[in-house]
């Protein structure tokens, strides 16, 4: 069996060179994309010319603006740079069927056992490189026998032949030193590396991954910030560095995350490729001859494609669960809302109505130029049963019965305040009166379809327990002071001995074994109020609950 063979494939200007296949613009200005973090707007991306005119990702657009005057500016646009990479992906499936996408701006792609239809390694990777150019996509390629190795060579390769030098990095050498280190010799790390011309890939001999990547900074092991840093302050700037040291001491100090990247990178631990899969889509849009922004206007369009929406949904008997409503403003920039449902549907009217209740939360700014509308997530819908004519009159309810269905209900408020903020109780099996039932959400979550019967009467109101004066006995109470009034009991029965779960440290119940009594005041009032009998905290009375 042939040894695994990984491609992965960077595309550093790809948000930059997305638009500038869009607008046809100048190639020669420099293109940057931002967007907004905090108070600041960010570069996400820049072009090849921007990065020569000293433009780095992550600086901030005031920065970059006092660098280079001119600068074509465009604001991100997330949902359409992964749409592109996905499109991206999909075409380099003619390479191989194993493609998936990495990041915002890579791809990864297993090639074992499909080079030799290319002629090879090298002629594969060069027709690959060929294609992308076509595209007009710049695009870095690393080849080797894992992901880890991989994806390094892809971003790390290029800098590491440019920067290194014999000694400290030239990046720490102080300013009189940084002219003598230039007559320094390079060392040779192209021994263990086939690297092109054009230094644009780079391809890992089977079997020599940790050659090939211990020069590389800990970064190539796609660390965390954080991480990497605290690794610098100990001194382990290269992934040679990391590999040498004991795994134990790298186990207590960060945890498994950096051994796991550490043995991913060198093959130890199999990393596997998800490839990219045809996905159903749901989503429809309708373009306006003129910018749109009155509610009646948006309405009336929403009507129009949520009808295909519908029908497509039916086609399949898909249900839908999340909506997702996309306005494409005249600025270029995009206003959206999301709508969950609690049941699956496929109904108009049902979506249109939960629509509409979070439409005023849409900004349309200057104006609309297009709306989409899109399922994002989908569920099959159980098919109706055949059914006789005695029930066909159970099917045709009326229009206010079905008003009254619990999910409806439940979707409508979720639209409001959220499908998260909506809980339901169920039955747990618990002589604890706070442990007699569990919190699920509504709308993710299927009634209770039976109770168990108590043993005894329970409150149909239960509170944290709150302290009532009256003497520190158990015997009956006849009268007692609670919330600044005194309260004078007609009937009491009882008591009901609960206790605590002695397996489980619970604060609520340190105050011992409890005795329970169903009280009733002159008021008519009717209390749960007990007695603790005192263990690690002090005895005395309590109110817990109201009956109805």
């Amino acid at each position: 069996m042939p040894s695994r063979r990984i491609i992965a494939i960077w595309f550093p200007y790809m948000g930059a060179e997305r638009i500038l296949r869009k607008t046809q613009h100048n190639p020669e200005e420099p293109i940057i994309i931002v967007a907004k973090k905090a108070q600041s707007e960010i570069i996400t991306s820049i072009s090849a010319v921007a990065q020569y005119k000293g433009l780095f990702v992550g600086q901030s657009l005031r920065d970059a603006s006092a660098i280079c005057t001119r600068l074509f500016v465009q604001t991100q646009n997330s949902y359409a740079e992964t749409q592109f990479l996905k499109g991206i992906c999909r075409w380099s499936s003619k390479f191989s069927p194993w493609v998936a996408s990495e990041g915002n701006s890579g791809l990864i792609m297993d090639i074992t056992g499909c080079s030799h239809l290319f002629g090879g390694e090298n002629e594969m990777i060069a027709q690959i490189l060929l294609a992308y150019d076509k595209l007009n996509l710049t695009a870095k390629i690393g080849c080797a026998d894992t992901v880890g190795a991989a994806w390094a060579l892809s971003r790390y390769s290029e800098k590491t032949l440019q920067n290194y030098r014999n000694g400290d990095a030239i990046e720490q050498e102080a300013r009189a030193t940084r002219s003598r280190s230039a007559k320094r010799s390079f060392k040779d790390i192209s021994n263990n590396l086939k690297i092109s011309k054009s230094n644009k890939y780079f391809v890992a001999p089977p079997g020599k991954i940790r050659q090939s990547i211990s020069n590389f900074p800990v970064a190539a092991l796609r660390l965390e910030i954080q991480t990497q840093n605290t690794l610098a302050q100990l001194g382990l700037r290269q992934i040679g560095d990391i590999i040498n040291q004991p795994r134990a001491s790298l186990n207590r100090r960060f945890g498994l995350s950096l051994l796991k990247r550490v043995d991913q990178a060198l093959g130890n631990l199999p990393e596997p490729i998800s490839p990219l899969q045809p996905e159903l889509n749901f989503g429809v849009r309708i373009s306006f001859p003129d910018p749109i922004g009155l509610k009646p206007d948006i309405i009336a369009g929403l009507d129009r494609i949520l009808d295909r929406l519908c029908s497509n949904l039916k086609k399949k008997t898909l249900g839908a669960q999340k909506i997702l409503l996309q306005a494409f403003r005249t600025d270029n920039t995009i206003g959206s809302i999301e709508v969950g449902l609690a049941q699956s549907s496929n109904s108009f009217k049902h979506i249109r109505d939960l629509i509409i209740i979070k439409l005023d939360d849409l900004d349309v700014q200057f104006g609309i130029d297009i709306l989409r509308l899109e399922a994002t997530r989908t569920e099959v819908l159980t098919k109706y049963k055949h059914v006789g004519h005695v029930l066909v009159g159970e099917r045709n309810k009326s229009h206010t019965e079905k008003n009254k269905n619990p999910e409806n209900l439940i979707s409508k408020l979720g639209a409001r305040i959220g499908l998260e903020n909506i809980i339901r109780l169920h039955p747990a099996k618990s002589n604890i009166p706070e442990k007699t039932y569990t919190m699920l959400s509504a709308a993710w979550s299927e009634p209770a379809k039976k109770w168990q019967k108590p043993k005894s009467y329970r409150p149909v109101q239960l509170w944290t327990p709150e302290i009532i004066n009256a003497p520190d006995k158990p015997n009956p109470l006849s009268e007692f002071k609670w919330r600044g009034k005194i309260w004078y009991i007609t009937e009491s029965y009882g008591p009901e001995r609960i206790s605590p779960e002695w397996w489980l440290d619970e604060p609520k119940w340190r105050s011992g074994v409890r005795d329970y009594w169903f009280v009733q005041c002159a008021t008519g009032d009717r209390l749960w109020i007990y007695y603790a009998h005192g263990a690690l905290m002090s005895s005395g009375w309590f109110c817990q609950g109201k009956f109805a």
